[in-house]
């Protein structure tokens, strides 16, 4: 085991709620691969929200991060950009951006194939956070305009992570054979944007007060709705139209999701409960969405109680096994929670 391994470990539940919980059940050796690999999704991250840097200082640190990446230096960010970045980052961001040199040993310690899977998809998602930050930010504020653009930001910052995961269970697990991962290729990036159609519903008040609005301008538009209004009492009903097509568009994910995660080898149990928590985790956060009410708080994000999760997780492992119960358990959810269904050819709009 590498000496710095034990940093990784204890560095991932100070920047993640629930992944914390749930990679602990993945088996040997996936677990410090995908460990190393979230804290590389989360570098890129803490580079994309950072506040207050420009788009030159966010440039720069996102163009050393990912020649750290493709291993034409080492990592070595601009002086500047990066003590703004240490001044605003939060205490767990820092030692997270402090242990950067560390992380990328532990990630050089395995196997060549699985570095190459790793570092392949962080830099995916770095250079498209830098993509969107490009050509997306105005007067201030980071805009999606389309549904199609939203599509296209999700599976740079979730897709990619369904594939690579999905590529290093293959790696893994001799029971999933080349037609069952071709299929779970496809799934797995349906899997990552309904978990990150979730994250962008809880926090809608505090992404945007931090600048980002991740509501398609077109679609708020339809309801007379600016992206500067989203937080204005007056402009509520405009805004939860747009918050319940996204939900609907959500769940219809996490669909996929679901057949996702019954496609994967019983034999495979792990692998099977690592995708069943954060799956009923998000649905459950959906409910919360679906059923409030108001403007979305800016001093808070929507998530379920320590109890309701553990709840979950505790269903999952008694349900593990039985793909016919889960389907039951997901459509009672989608009953309950989300009678209206979204056709698939809405993304293409």
């Amino acid at each position: 085991m590498h000496p710095e391994l034990d940093l990784c470990y204890r560095l991932l539940p100070k920047v993640s709620r629930t992944f914390a919980l749930n990679i602990r059940i993945l088996p040997r050796p996936l677990r410090p691969q995908v460990t190393v690999a979230y804290l590389l999704f989360r570098f890129a991250d803490t580079i994309e929200d950072a506040p207050g840097l420009s788009l030159e200082e966010r440039a720069g640190l996102f163009e050393a991060f990912l020649d750290r990446l493709d291993k034409t230096r080492e990592l070595s960010f601009p002086e500047g950009p990066f003590l703004r970045l240490m001044d605003v980052a939060s205490p767990a961001e820092l030692e997270l951006l402090e242990a950067g040199v560390r992380i990328f040993d532990v990630l050089e310690s395995f196997p060549e194939a699985v570095q190459t899977i790793i570092a392949a998809h962080v830099s995916e998602t770095a250079r498209g956070m830098l993509k969107v930050i490009r050509e997306k930010v105005r007067d201030g504020l980071l805009q999606i305009d389309t549904w199609q653009e939203l599509d296209e930001y999700c599976y740079y910052v979730a897709g990619t992570i369904g594939i690579m995961l999905t590529r290093l269970f293959a790696l893994h697990s001799k029971h999933i054979d080349p037609d069952t991962l071709k299929r779970l290729t496809t799934l797995g990036t349906s899997f990552g944007r309904g978990l990150q159609l979730t994250n962008m519903l809880k926090g809608i008040g505090t992404d945007r007060v931090e600048g980002r609005c991740y509501l398609p301008t077109s679609a708020l538009a339809a309801h007379g709705v600016h992206p500067s209004w989203i937080l204005d009492p007056q402009f509520q009903a405009g805004v939860r139209a747009v918050v319940e097509e996204i939900c609907a568009r959500a769940v219809q994910d996490l669909e996929d999701a679901l057949r996702y995660t019954i496609l994967l080898p019983r034999r495979e149990a792990r692998l099977r409960l690592f995708c069943l928590w954060p799956l009923f985790t998000a649905v459950r956060t959906l409910g919360l969405v679906a059923t409030g009410s108001g403007v979305p708080d800016p001093r808070a994000q929507l998530k379920i109680s320590r109890t309701e999760l553990y709840r979950e997780m505790a269903l999952s492992g008694m349900q593990v096994f039985s793909n016919g119960i889960l389907r039951k358990r997901f459509a009672r959810f989608r009953r309950d929670l989300f009678p209206a269904r979204v056709r698939r050819e809405v993304w293409a709009g």
